[in-house]
């Protein structure tokens, strides 16, 4: 199975770095989320990126700006709600990132699943279908794209949610962690998301830093409750239930 990902930055699905022979890619904390969830019996059984590291073509990454400069033909009706917050924005990505999976999934003659990762982040005083509205643009844009297996991946309000909930549930597994979905996405916020990350780590949430505690398994999925998560995680299972009947 080949995973293809596109995410806003270092501390999410990951980047890209030059190496000796070209670039290689350097999987975030949320790419580690997604290869722990495949990484399972009842799926793969084994790490996509373990075997990316390795030498294997396993990932396909393309970073925002690399979606932003793809170009393959749209259908001549593009549905579009003015209502929602960025909807063609994220459902164009979508559809993009959707045909590129299909073409990768031809050259390689392997199954694909695709992986778009954005952030809901914005203010208290953001409307609350905010997160909604971005999960199901990104959702509508791959079925336009005709791609089944591609995963809307967007934390309520940002990834550092997701992780704080990991790590609050291993103090207590009995915490409610569903008020970090109502807490500001804005980093510049006394009391942002970020900055209670760093007061718990006592350290600068890095995307390397990150990325170890999930990789480790400091940081477990199956630590993670908030709805947005769960949201992902059945997308997730979707996408690979389409996708795996050309697996075996």
């Amino acid at each position: 199975m080949i995973l293809v990902l596109s995410g806003e930055g270092p501390t999410d699905l990951g980047t890209r770095r030059p190496n000796p022979t070209g670039w290689e890619f350097v999987p975030g904390p949320m790419a580690w989320i997604v290869d722990g969830l495949l990484n399972r019996p009842d799926k793969l059984d084994c790490s996509i990126l373990e075997g990316q590291a390795h030498g294997y073509e396993w990932v396909c990454f393309l970073s925002e700006a690399d979606l932003g400069a793809l170009r393959f033909p749209r259908p001549r009706f593009f549905p579009h709600d003015p209502l929602a917050f960025g909807s063609q924005f994220h459902r164009a990505s979508a559809y993009q990132l959707g045909k590129y999976a299909q073409s990768v999934g031809v050259e390689r003659n392997d199954a694909v699943v695709a992986v778009l990762f954005r952030d809901s982040d914005g203010t208290n005083s953001a409307p609350n279908t905010l997160w909604r509205s971005i999960f199901e643009s990104i959702r509508a844009g791959f079925l336009i794209s005709e791609f089944p297996s591609g995963v809307p991946m967007v934390p309520r309000p940002k990834s550092e949610a997701w992780m704080l909930c990991a790590l609050l549930k291993r103090e207590d597994e009995g915490r409610d962690c569903g008020w970090l979905e109502d807490e500001p996405g804005n980093d510049a916020s006394p009391k942002s998301l970020k900055t209670r990350l760093e007061e718990l780590l006592k350290c600068e949430p890095t995307a390397e830093h990150q990325a170890e505690l999930v990789r480790s398994g400091q940081i477990s999925p199956d630590d993670i409750d908030l709805p947005s998560f769960i949201a992902f995680c059945a997308e997730l299972d979707r996408a690979y239930a389409d996708a795996s009947p050309t697996v075996q």
